[in-house]
């Protein structure tokens, strides 16, 4: 907690994401679009452009594969946490942290198929893993016919809403710069806030952009206690 008695600058509630690569993923993701595809194939939907999973498909599949995944998502989730919650941890004594993934599905999708800003709910972390990203824009990349960037995951912070009617000068400038964007990289993992607001553009490419994306908790010896007093 800031103490406002002390000299100095106080910065509060920063956002912070976590950008790593799945080791070996070169020799996972084709293990993994084989099962996604066969998922697909035993399951079929009906959206055209885009295939959803439920979020619980994993559950009676075993696949090496994804364990690799599962694995990496939970040790990604943990690093992130523990940087952020380690003086809190310690100072509650909170032992044996668990990362449990509580929902986690796939995504194949092309033909300008996106998904509009949402958060993620019942969770404290979320993220994205990029199986095959396709023709997806890279930094200063090739765009869609009308300029937008291709199949990039965009994550708005929450100085966004002082952009919209807000006054506006070079005093406060430093709000705009409210938005981070992911360009997909195959085998790269993005873990953010469940709570932070995101989308992903529209997608066309010769190969389909294929994602995975989690919901995790974080668990200890005891349930989270709010203190609802006065200090």
């Amino acid at each position: 907690m800031s103490d406002l008695e002390q000299d100095g600058l106080i910065r509060m509630s920063p956002v912070t994401l976590l950008k790593a690569r799945l080791p070996d993923c070169e020799r996972i993701n084709p293990e993994l679009l084989k099962l996604f595809r066969a998922y697909r194939e035993a399951h079929p939907g009906t959206a055209v452009g885009s295939y959803v999973s439920p979020d619980n498909f994993s559950g009676d599949i075993e696949n090496p594969a994804l364990d690799a995944l599962k694995t990496f998502i939970m040790d990604s989730v943990y690093d992130i946490a523990r940087h952020l919650n380690h003086d809190s941890w310690r100072r509650f004594g909170i032992k044996d942290i668990r990362i449990d993934v509580t929902g986690l599905w796939f995504q194949i999708c092309n033909d300008s198929a996106f998904h509009e800003t949402h958060v993620h709910g019942n969770c404290s972390w979320s993220g994205v893993y990029y199986v095959q990203s396709g023709n997806a824009s890279r930094h200063n990349g090739d765009r869609l016919p009308n300029g937008m960037l291709n199949g990039v995951t965009r994550f708005y912070g929450p100085d966004l809403e002082h952009s919209a009617g807000g006054h506006g000068d070079w005093g406060n400038v430093y709000l705009h710069d409210h938005h981070a964007t992911s360009y997909p990289q195959d085998g790269t993992l993005v873990v953010f806030p469940a709570h932070l607001k995101h989308m992903a553009f529209p997608y066309r490419g010769e190969a389909d952009r294929v994602i995975v994306s989690f919901h995790a908790q974080v668990n200890g010896t005891k349930s989270i206690e709010y203190n609802y007093g006065f200090d």
